[in-house]
């Protein structure tokens, strides 16, 4: 017997083996990262289900508390009913801001801190430049967020300049008692904006006056806000909203108002997307669940 040829066809199956084995053990641990993935996007996207349940019920609750100066007061004679707007369904998001840099979105940069301005110019701590310097400072802590691999969270951010540390946390918490029209109180940036991984429009039908303020003018806001309390609102459209910013001569068009939604619907869909990424296997996952 050829004892060379033998050892060969030894060497060959124990090659073979090897292969096999080798293979099965890549394989087996392909599928067991793509699981672990899976789950660990799965679990985040069930993540911002809960958050967003838990948000909406404190906005819900803090809603009833708000004291609104265009709620009339009761009167012996019948009225014609009118609609309340609900303006935590009509936050601006910031999501794509965090996401694309201010750079890249500069409309957007730029809307969101004249929104500071307008919300807390009239408050002791506002000084010239306030709402670029903590809009900024909420930027770079959302990225100190992403690097850490952590869910984007205003409550949880951590700001690089300690003197804006305690301002923070004053418009995050707001006071208990606010009106915009007659400056009682400091308001809650929560209740205006959002950071939430969807490019949903803003409904014009629960646009706050704060945001139609920024947005357009006290005229045109004056002229919207009486559109959104009618029941149902049929008249709040994209053409009567530029027929008014056109009575106002305040130069705008279809393009400018892409922000906005004016579906007019009394019902908002009762489902929703939400997304989980895991960074360390590049998977995401969709889920669409039920909201109230």
């Amino acid at each position: 017997m050829n004892i060379v040829a033998f050892i060969a066809g030894i060497l060959m199956i124990f090659a073979i083996t090897t292969n096999t084995l080798s293979k099965k053990h890549l394989s087996d641990g392909f599928v067991s990262r793509s699981f672990s993935g899976y789950m660990k996007s799965s679990r985040k996207a069930t993540n911002e289900y809960e958050r967003y349940c838990f948000d909406n019920l404190k906005e819900s609750v803090k809603s009833k508390q708000r004291t609104t100066a265009d709620r009339e007061k009761p009167s012996e004679d019948k009225k014609e009913k009118t609609r309340e707007i609900h303006i935590e369904n009509a936050k601006i998001n910031i999501f794509q801001l965090v996401i694309d840099k201010k750079e890249k979105q500069k409309d957007t940069y730029n809307l969101i801190a004249s929104l500071i301005k307008t919300l807390y110019s009239n408050q002791s701590f506002y000084k010239k430049g306030f709402e670029k310097d903590i809009l900024n400072n909420i930027l770079v802590a959302f990225e100190n967020q992403i690097k850490k691999k952590q869910n984007l969270n205003f409550e949880t951010l951590i700001l690089k300049d300690g003197s804006l540390k305690n301002i923070y946390y004053k418009i995050i918490k707001g006071t208990k008692f606010y009106d915009f029209e007659k400056k009682i109180g400091c308001p809650s940036i929560l209740d205006f904006v959002k950071v939430e991984n969807s490019k949903e429009q803003i409904p014009m039908k629960d646009a706050s006056k704060e945001f139609l303020i920024t947005f357009f003018d006290k005229k045109i806001t004056k002229e919207i806000s009486a559109l959104q309390i009618e029941y149902p609102p049929k008249n709040l459209t994209l053409q009567n909203v530029l027929s008014i910013c056109q009575k106002n001569n305040l130069p705008i068009d279809e393009n400018d108002l892409k922000l906005f939604d004016f579906s007019n619907s009394m019902y908002r869909s009762n489902e929703k997307t939400f997304v989980g990424f895991d960074k360390n296997t590049d998977i995401k996952c969709k889920i669409k669940l039920p909201v109230s």
